[in-house]
């Protein structure tokens, strides 16, 4: 079961990684300086604190877009903060369903996955 979940994490991350633009920016000041799309970018797993506060950035800038959400799950979960990841997980399941256009398909896929994965561990934990 782990091994699955870590091969879903690490397959969301590379391809989490390898989209979005390329920035020369670390750590932008300002909320409205950054786009829904730079969560993960320039992730670097040695420096998880940096990530997470950079997309808790990108969430506040962008509080009806899930995408952000769905990406700050991702850095939760790699922090080994599986309920925070959780609790992203169902508040862009609600924003896609207050949603009035139609969702990206790989975010739909994404989300899809990481419901199964908070599922799954609410079922090994008794709590479903």
């Amino acid at each position: 079961m782990r091994l699955v979940s870590s091969l879903v994490l690490g397959g969301l991350l590379i391809s989490s990684m390898g989209c979005g633009k390329q920035s020369n920016q670390t750590a932008p000041t300002e909320a409205a300086e950054v786009a829904a799309s730079e969560c993960l970018e320039n992730l670097n797993l040695k420096r998880l604190d940096a990530a997470l506060d950079r997309c808790n950035l990108v969430v506040r800038a962008h509080r009806s877009n899930p995408a952000p959400l769905v990406d700050r799950s991702l850095i939760f979960n790699l922090m080994k903060r599986p309920e925070e990841a959780c609790n992203d997980v169902a508040k862009a399941a609600r924003l896609l369903k207050k949603g009035q256009q139609k969702p990206d398909p790989m975010l739909l896929h994404e989300l899809s996955v990481r419901q199964q994965s908070c599922k799954l561990r609410a079922t090994i934990a008794g709590n479903d």
